[in-house]
C-alpha cells in the first residue's frame, strides 16, 4: 500500500506524520487490496479537515473529517474509512459469489 501525506496552508510536523503513517497501516487489515492511500490536511473556512482517498480494486473509497484537533479527525476518519471498507469488501463478496452461483 503506497501512503502519500500532504499538508495545505501549513507545515506538517513530525510526530503528526509519523501518528499518521502508523494509524494508516492498519487500514490493511479491513482490506487486502488497497492500491494507494492519500490523506490530505488542511484549512477551510477556519476549520481544519482530514481528507482520505482510498484506490481500491476499480474504485475510490472518499472519507472527509472536520475538527479542531487534526488527530481527532484522522481517528474518527479511520473509523469511517473502516466501514466504508468493510461495506465494499461486503459487496465484492456479494458480486463474486453471484458470479461463482449464475454459472
Amino acid at each position: 500500500m503506497n501512503l502519500a501525506i500532504t499538508a495545505r496552508k501549513f507545515k506538517l510536523q513530525d510526530d503528526l506524520r509519523s501518528y499518521i503513517e502508523e494509524k494508516s497501516q492498519k487500514l490493511s487489515r479491513f482490506y487486502e487490496n488497497i492500491i494507494d492511500t492519500e490523506v490530505i490536511l488542511g484549512w477551510e473556512k477556519q476549520q481544519r479537515y482530514v481528507e482520505l482517498k482510498i484506490k481500491v480494486d476499480h474504485s475510490m473509497i472518499v472519507v472527509k473529517e472536520y475538527s479542531e484537533d487534526l488527530r481527532k479527525s484522522f481517528d474518527l476518519l479511520l473509523d469511517k474509512a473502516e466501514r466504508q471498507l468493510k461495506r465494499h469488501k461486503a459487496k465484492r463478496g456479494a458480486k463474486e459469489k453471484d458470479i461463482i452461483y449464475s454459472a
